[in-house]
């Protein structure tokens, strides 16, 4: 077993090699840059210095998130804390029955009406604050509150962000809509109220993610495609993060329903690209130190975020299989950081509209084909952990977290593994429209 494998991960040849139907040009999503040689470098370079401008403002709101967590993590323990989401819990199922399509959906509330309330009401104080103290006080005292802001509507160790990205994409794969009548107002919610101030562009997630990534699944004409990238060379995020950067704006989304003379879609990505940017614009111009600090900062810190997270989802592939679902989408066990069972992200690309109550079961119902294509699964970690891993090159401390399935792998063969289903995947196919 382990002589075959590592002659199927690269120890002998490498997959270009092996795989001669495979041709050398990258296939995926549009270039962040139509052009070629120095020039293109040299814009790729300031690109990527622009959007990783946030990074070192991300670390220092993730280091006061990760003690504030520490403190959320021993209150909710508590028995008064247990008693009070006891009573909020009961008190949002009985909404549910009466306003949401699926009564399952009832956790969902403590979002909408908790998050939903509390992050506006943050910004609306911090900008009549910035109004009226802002041009008087000192710069590090219009810092500190700024700072303050982003902490807070981030949440502990940014769990209210990752809650509403979740939750932006399970309204976005709900086509029905989530809230029956007379409460259907309060459908697209999350994409059009709430998201906008955690950096999401409303119409993303049901025409970028749904129609695209999902009719793709990852693979060649996805305009978020991973596989012809060498994973396993951090530099490589770098050109990730601006093919990313364009879907996430929505420019990517609009071009690809252009060329495909889509547009109905190209127009309704359009539209919410222009509200949300033209409410930037206005708010910037109004106090451009309040529009970059409380809204162009946090779209790109989502952007960083978002385009790790997905990076990670689809960072695995099997060369001679690139299509197999159980090897390119990453499926987490025991997960630190499992919001509406996120974590089963196999299971959500073979049933995208499964309800997420069911995607745990449905990994165990079907664990036998997960061993049979030894699957890409990983346990007692999280999806940020793994892109520190991937980014330091800690491929030992990505094997000891790799659950192999069969039984059979030793630690030398499960690095050899992953390494080579990070390796970049080109070939010879016509997209299937």
């Amino acid at each position: 077993m382990q002589e075959n494998l590592k002659a199927e991960t690269g120890g002998v040849i490498s997959a270009n090699e092996k795989y001669k139907n495979w041709n050398t040009g990258p296939i995926g999503g549009p270039e962040p840059f139509p052009i070629t040689g120095f020039f293109r470098k040299v814009l790729g370079a300031i690109a990527s210095f622009i959007l990783l401008i946030p990074v070192p403002w991300m670390g220092a709101v993730i280091g006061v998130g990760l003690l504030w967590d520490q403190l959320w993590r021993r209150i909710r323990e508590t028995g008064l804390a247990i008693a009070v989401g006891n009573v909020f819990a009961k008190i949002s199922e009985r909404l549910a029955k009466v306003m949401m399509r699926d009564e399952r959906n009832a956790p969902y509330l403590f979002s909408l009406f908790g998050i939903g309330l509390y992050t506006p009401t943050l910004f609306v104080l911090a900008f009549i604050w910035q109004m009226t103290y802002g041009y008087s006080a000192a710069w590090y005292t219009v810092m500190l509150v700024g700072f303050l802001y982003n902490v807070l509507m981030m949440g502990p160790y940014f769990r209210f962000f990752s809650v509403i990205a979740t939750l932006v994409h399970k309204e976005g794969h709900d086509t029905r809509g989530i809230f029956k009548e007379p409460y259907t107002f309060l459908n697209n919610a999350f994409g059009w109220f709430i998201g906008p101030f955690y950096g999401h562009v409303p119409e993303t997630y049901p025409l970028g993610h749904q129609r695209i990534h999902h009719k793709y699944d990852n693979g060649p004409g996805d305009v978020t495609f991973t596989y012809d990238l060498d994973r396993s060379d951090p530099a490589q995020w770098l050109k990730y993060l601006r093919r990313f950067s364009l879907y996430w704006t929505g420019f990517s989304i609009v071009g690809y329903f252009i060329q495909n003379k889509q547009w109905v879609p190209a127009r309704r990505m359009a539209t919410g690209m222009l509200v949300y940017y033209g409410l930037i614009a206005i708010i910037t111009i109004l106090n451009p130190w309040f529009g970059f600090m409380y809204l162009i900062l946090p779209h790109m810190s989502g952007i960083i975020y978002l385009a790790a997270l997905n990076y990670i989802w689809h960072t695995f592939c099997d060369p001679a299989d690139p299509d197999n679902p159980y090897i390119n989408s990453v499926t987490i066990l025991n997960g630190h950081y499992n919001v509406f069972n996120e974590d089963f992200h196999v299971t959500h690309h073979h049933h995208p509209q499964m309800h997420w109550t069911k995607m745990a079961n449905d990994y165990y119902i079907h664990e036998e084909k997960y061993r049979a294509n030894m699957a890409s699964v990983f346990t007692d970690t999280q999806e940020f952990e793994m892109f520190v891993w991937l980014m330091m090159g800690k491929f030992d401390l990505m094997a000891e977290h790799y659950v192999d399935l069969t039984g059979t792998l030793s630690q030398e063969d499960k690095i050899a593994l992953l390494k080579y289903r990070m390796q970049p995947v080109r070939r010879v196919k016509e997209l299937e429209a």
